[in-house]
């Protein structure tokens, strides 16, 4: 038989994962029903849906894995990288942010805090996977922040500016998808660059532009 009914089963996967994160981005997860995803991902009916995976929140734990995954991808490796100062890495990564959800138009907002907002309460497995996912977030921008310290005033607690830095761009996630209005995160997110500057021992430090 060979090898390739496996490449198939991949692709078949992550059809049915981009199908239930588009709905579970428009309508949450309580009101995406199995019966959706198989209408949007063109699957035939549920012993389809059941042949790739074995129950709905097994499928959401994969969106939200895939989700964080893309933007670690695209976000969390700016916060690594070495050969750019650690303050503009943390613009950058603030401007990379803004520039992500401009892309994804109307499903704006962070899928993960979307779903740890819809979730977290209701869904011990959902709270545990969302709790570490915001864990390796904070430990990024901390550890950032560390390799700031030089530039930065000698009382700034790193733990709680990161803490606020992550508190700070998911509220204005959640704003800028209610109000589907790009402007909003932009000028948000260059009002928290202008807060971080408050913390660097030059006050003349405010990220750049959010555009």
């Amino acid at each position: 038989m060979g090898c390739w009914p496996m490449p198939a089963v991949s692709k078949r996967r992550a059809q049915i994962v981009d199908a239930a994160a588009a709905l579970i981005s428009d309508r949450g997860y309580q009101q995406t029903s199995i019966d959706d995803v198989i209408t949007e991902s063109g699957l035939s009916g549920k012993s389809h849906f059941y042949h790739y995976f074995a129950s709905k929140e097994e499928l959401a734990l994969e969106v939200l894995d895939r989700e964080f995954d893309r933007f670690t991808e695209r976000g969390l490796a700016i916060l690594r990288e070495p050969m750019i100062d650690p303050l503009e890495r943390l613009a950058l990564f603030i401007d990379t942010l803004v520039a992500l959800q401009a892309e994804r138009g109307r499903r704006s907002g962070s899928p993960f805090g979307n779903l740890a907002a819809e979730m977290a309460s209701a869904h011990e497995v959902f709270r545990k996977r969302i709790e570490l996912v915001f864990a390796r977030w904070m430990s990024q921008i901390q550890s950032l922040l560390w390799d700031a310290r030089p530039q930065l005033k000698p009382d700034v607690d790193a733990a709680r500016l990161a803490q606020f830095i992550i508190a700070a761009l998911e509220g204005a996630l959640l704003v800028s998808r209610v109000t589907r209005d790009p402007a909003t995160l932009s000028g948000i997110a260059a009002d928290l660059k202008r807060f971080i500057g408050m913390h660097v021992r030059d006050r003349g430090w405010d990220g750049g532009d959010s555009t």
